[in-house]
């Protein structure tokens, strides 16, 4: 069976990619999906239907619907693991139930929350759990023998909420499972009915270091749901925002990186380099942040008519400093063989779980979906050319995408300073949309409902499911010295995860 006419033969909606489907239908979309390589974007709910999201070629959605039946509907995680994760937040905020689920545990409802499935049409009691979270295990975890360990928040390092319980058998893992919903903000309820404007500003707050990603994306789809394109300068200035984003955040993960491996020097020299370049921009752009300079409808820049000249200056700032970076990071004493055959995932792991991004193109994929963004035409190369897909290759492709946001940035300067940015007017109207943009961590997707000029709902698709799961299931075999390297390498956000 072919999922994508199976989707396509279902019942029209009022979007022309989205198609609603019987259960029946459902269940063989499920069983086709285990011999299909459909992409996988992502499954929510909306209290009333859930929804699977596919991206069968490049950029374009397709979008099939299933309205819950007594709360529940068949689970996609037989065919695709990664919707696991999905499943769980499903089932914490709306109390919609995955039947044949691979994993039905909580993600991120530790019964502490003054109301169990507070999304649902009528909330369920609070949580009666009083002290510190238990971590619940899946029976292959427990199976595993060994010394109980852990590494989180509470084991005194400056680390993201989420925590990892760990067998160890000696220093090597056994087996690892991560315990999340730390960093839970609620953000599906905060969006939920909100004005158009605060939504967008909390979708710059999901994730540190991908704000202007997430509201590139957010924008795209209130953009697309008008039915509106903004014009072409705008967009290029949107550009601008996400690759001087990539650039100071992969500075920031291979500063963290290199402290961790003991390259202090290293550190401290990718530390330096982003901060000459925030100091650059701040002026220009409004803040060190990034965070919202994208609106809907356009762009709020401090001063867009300089930004032509803020790319020169930033081209010309790396050409002094970048190519000694990169030296200094190739060939400084024992860095290299520090992180060489660290957390190798290799091409059919990360398929697997549907990750993309520099993670995957340290493994020889060719994942990004700037190849087929209209923002992007004239600019986009394809540059990594890694095959491993350890630590050192994900290091090494973030080091050269960097001295390839700093090239497209050069190439833009000589595009903008013709007009002063701001934004168009956008009517709001009943609709859907979808928008998406290149992460530093990988695609960064929003499909929204607007309703009665206000945003109904939102879902979000970030990196960092997939690359929790790949997190996990990388870490047995490995040193446990080595925990901390493989996560920053992947890029795991645990405030994204939580949402």
């Amino acid at each position: 069976m072919d999922p994508v006419a199976h989707i396509r033969a279902g019942a029209e909606t009022g979007t022309p990619w989205r198609f609603r489907l019987e259960e029946l239908a459902w269940r063989d979309l499920v069983d086709g999906l285990k011999q299909a390589k459909l992409p996988f974007a992502g499954l929510w709910c909306d209290g009333t239907d859930v929804h699977v999201l596919f991206l069968p070629h490049g950029n374009q959605p397709l979008a099939a619907t299933l309205a819950l039946e007594d709360g529940r509907y068949p689970a996609l995680s037989p065919a695709r693991a990664v919707s696991s994760l999905y499943e769980r937040m499903v089932f914490d905020l709306y109390g919609a139930e995955a039947m044949w689920a691979r994993d039905v545990r909580p993600l991120v409802d530790h019964e502490v929350w003054s109301s169990t499935t507070p999304l649902a049409v009528t909330p369920g009691p609070a949580g009666g759990h009083k002290g510190m979270i238990a971590f619940e295990p899946s029976e292959a975890f427990t199976a595993v023998e060994g010394l109980a360990a852990g590494v989180g928040p509470a084991t005194g390092r400056m680390e993201a909420p989420c925590h990892v319980a760990l067998t160890l058998r000696g220093e090597t893992i056994a087996a690892a499972e991560t315990v999340t919903g730390y960093a839970h903000r609620g953000m599906a309820l905060r969006w939920r009915n909100s004005r158009v404007d605060d939504a967008c500003r909390l979708s710059g707050r999901v994730a540190a270091g991908c704000s202007a990603a997430h509201q590139v994306a957010f924008c795209q789809a209130i953009e697309a749901a008008c039915g509106e394109q903004i014009g072409h300068e705008v967009s290029q200035l949107r550009v601008v925002l996400l690759e001087l984003e990539r650039c100071v955040q992969h500075l920031y993960t291979l500063a963290a990186l290199a402290r961790e491996a003991g390259a202090v020097l290293v550190a401290s020299r990718c530390m330096w380099f982003r901060e000459q370049i925030l100091k650059e921009a701040a002026p220009v752009i409004g803040s060190r942040l990034l965070m919202d300079h994208c609106v809907p409808g356009g762009v709020s820049l401090r001063s867009a008519s300089e930004v032509g000249d803020l790319c020169t200056r930033l081209t010309e700032l790396g050409d002094d400093i970048y190519p000694g970076l990169a030296d200094l990071w190739r060939s400084y004493p024992g860095l290299s063989a520090r992180l060489a055959g660290v957390g190798v995932l290799d091409r059919a792991g990360w398929e697997r779980v549907g990750l993309d991004g520099p993670v995957a193109r340290a493994s020889g994929g060719d994942s990004d979906c700037r190849r087929a963004m209209r923002l992007y035409d004239g600019l986009w190369r394809f540059t990594a050319g890694r095959q491993e897909g350890s630590v050192e290759d994900r290091a090494a492709v973030l080091v050269d995408e960097v001295g390839e946001s700093l090239r497209m940035l050069g190439d833009l300067a000589p595009r903008l300073g013709l007009t002063a940015g701001g934004r168009i007017d956008l009517s709001y109207q009943d609709g859907e949309g979808i928008g998406m943009t290149e992460g530093p961590w990988g695609r960064v997707l929003y499909w929204v409902r607007l309703l009665n000029g206000r945003v109904e709902h939102v879902f979000l698709r970030d990196p960092s499911y997939p690359a929790l799961m790949a997190f996990e299931s990388m870490l047995p075999s490995q040193n446990v010295a080595d925990v901390a390297l493989i996560k920053a390498s992947l890029g795991v956000n645990a405030a994204a995860l939580d949402g």
